[in-house]
């Protein structure tokens, strides 16, 4: 039986340049060609988990210009029958720049996504008992709090995706089960300073709650993966960045895909860096896993 994924969360149109530098103030800069494509870190990571073999629905909300975006997500077989559509607003939209560095500068206009409420989301979010759901912070908190709450009553495994950051109530954190920042992310969860070092990391890491598995993206360091009270460090693969946008949001459409197919923490996040690092190898959100050599590079769901 293959993977449950559902995916509460944003879409957006991404509006990419590439630019040699990144313009300061009042600076105008000649970059690339615009490049317009699917986007928003809910369709991100719902697109990656169904790339990579789930069974994946997703939950959101467009606006009545967005018949494209809602067919890009079927073309990607994701099931949409989740995706509301408001009258009076846009579809959400963001405006990246991506320098030389494969780094990048991202501007998000939340638009439809700012709008999902509590009362959009579907009875039944998961197919059933053994189900992940894969939670981000684009879209208002109640929506992720009331989705966190239903998905554990349905006996689902709850996955926090922390961002962007903002504080979370102690309602949220109680129901989730795993989270998954990048190192900004936990550094602002814990009100602490910016980590320097691996090391760093792991002492933050080691603050959270007992109670939820933890992992902590590092871009081109891995991981590290926090499960009953032990922290590993995941290495990376070495390989040439070519576009980090999404790379993390294919982290985490992957880290749900392995929890999902009863793969351990460890095991499911050092499967997530192998995804992620195949990402960063192609322009856009939701460039890699269209060809099956992605695949074999990546190697099957562990179990």
């Amino acid at each position: 039986m293959r993977p449950q994924v559902t995916v509460v969360g944003s879409v957006n149109r991404d509006a990419t340049v590439a630019v040699s530098q990144f313009p300061r103030p009042g600076e105008t800069l000649l970059g690339g060609d615009l490049a317009q494509t699917l986007g928003g870190k809910g369709a991100n990571q719902a697109v990656a988990a169904a790339r990579l073999g789930a069974v994946t629905r997703f939950v959101g909300a467009i606006g009545a210009d967005g018949t494209d975006v809602r067919s890009e997500l079927v073309e990607a077989e994701v099931d949409v029958a989740g995706l509301v559509t408001l009258d009076g607003v846009p579809t959400g939209a963001a405006l990246i720049l991506i320098d030389d560095a494969a780094e990048n500068m991202i501007v998000v206009s939340p638009g439809a996504n700012a709008r999902l409420t509590p009362g959009h989301l579907p009875a039944a979010l998961l197919d059933g008992p053994g189900g992940v759901l894969l939670l981000q912070q684009e879209i208002p908190v109640d929506v992720v709090t009331e989705a966190a709450r239903r998905a554990k009553d349905e006996g689902g495994t709850v996955v926090l995706n922390p961002a962007p950051s903002r504080p979370i109530a102690r309602e949220l954190l109680d129901t989730v089960d795993v989270l998954a920042p990048n190192q900004h992310e936990l550094a602002a969860l814990l009100d602490a300073p910016e980590p320097g070092s691996v090391d760093d990391c792991r002492v933050l890491l080691a603050r959270l709650p007992e109670h939820i598995e933890a992992c902590v993206t590092l871009g081109a360091d891995g991981a590290l993966a926090r499960s009953e009270g032990e922290i590993v460090h995941i290495a990376a693969p070495t390989v040439t960045a070519v576009d980090t946008v999404g790379s993390g949001d294919t982290f985490c459409g992957a880290l749900g895909v392995a929890l999902g197919n009863g793969a351990s923490f460890a095991d499911s996040v050092a499967w997530a860096v192998r995804a992620a690092s195949i990402a960063v190898g192609y322009r856009g959100a939701q460039g890699a896993f269209r060809v099956d050599e992605d695949l074999v590079r990546l190697g099957p769901i562990p179990v």
